[in-house]
Formats: C-alpha cells, structure tokens, sequence
C-alpha cells in the first residue's frame, strides 16, 4: 500500500474544507488480494505518531473507493485497488507549549493565558475537541472566556 496524495480542499468560504488522503493498494504479484469490506473488514486507521511513538489514532475510517468491483470482495490486482480516506474534522487540534506564550500574553495583559497554543480545524473561536487538552495538562489549555 503506498500514499498516492494528501491534502486539504473546500468547496468555498461556507464550506469548512476537509483533509483527505489517497492511496493505492497493489498485490506485489500475480495472484490478486481480496479484501473484505469496507476494507479490510473493519475499514483503515489513520494514525499520527511523534518521537516518542502514536500520539493519535483515528479507527474505522470511512473510505471512497475509486471504482467499487461488484462482490463481497474488494480487489487489488491485476490493477491497483485505489481509495481515498477523507478525516472528520473534528480529529485535528494542534498545540504549542512553550513558556515565551505566558510571558508574551502576561506582557500584554491577557491574564492567566497560560503557555498554550492551540489550533484547530476546522477554524473556529474553540478548539475541534472543545478543549485544547495534552496529556501533561492538569485542566484544559484553552481559557474558559473563550469556550463561553
């Protein structure tokens, strides 16, 4: 299986986008692969990992196929079985600790700011997840005024 292409695209400024990825699934030989629906019976995952290993993981993923062969089966080979996975929007918030936002935000009045970044899609005044939260917080990032 190899990644064909990943990207973001909207249909316009009402439309919050969507992050989809394409890929390729190819036998290596001659003999054709089967695989069950959706696809490999219980649909692909999607998983982010950093230095320390998997830090987010997205189980069940919805997929479009490129073309749907008829059966029980999906086939790869003779030609590739192409499909593409397209990530719900609320999957990405994204943070950046650092202690120079605390002291940025002190020095310009925003009281009890904290030194998270956080950002999400698709964009909007909260967090995707409602909370901005890290596995090293003891309370969410994100400052309560602005989830009010």
């Amino acid at each position: 299986m190899v990644v064909l292409a990943y990207g973001y695209s909207s249909d316009g400024a009402d439309d919050p986008g969507r992050i989809t990825i394409n890929l390729s699934v190819a036998p290596g030989s001659g003999t054709p692969l089967l695989l069950g629906r959706p696809l490999g019976g219980r649909g692909p995952s999607v998983e982010i990992h950093g230095p320390d290993g998997m830090v987010l993981a997205a189980h069940g993923m919805p997929v479009t196929l490129e073309t749907d062969p008829l059966g029980e089966d999906l086939v790869a080979g003779p030609e590739p079985l192409n499909f593409e996975i397209v990530v719900p929007a609320a999957t990405l918030t994204v943070g950046v600790r650092d202690p120079a936002v605390a002291r940025h935000r002190a020095a310009h009045g925003v009281d009890d700011g904290g030194d998270l970044l956080v950002a999400s899609w698709p964009p909007g005044p909260v967090p995707a997840d409602g909370g901005g939260t890290f596995p090293d917080d003891e309370k969410p990032g994100w400052p309560e005024e602005a989830a009010g």
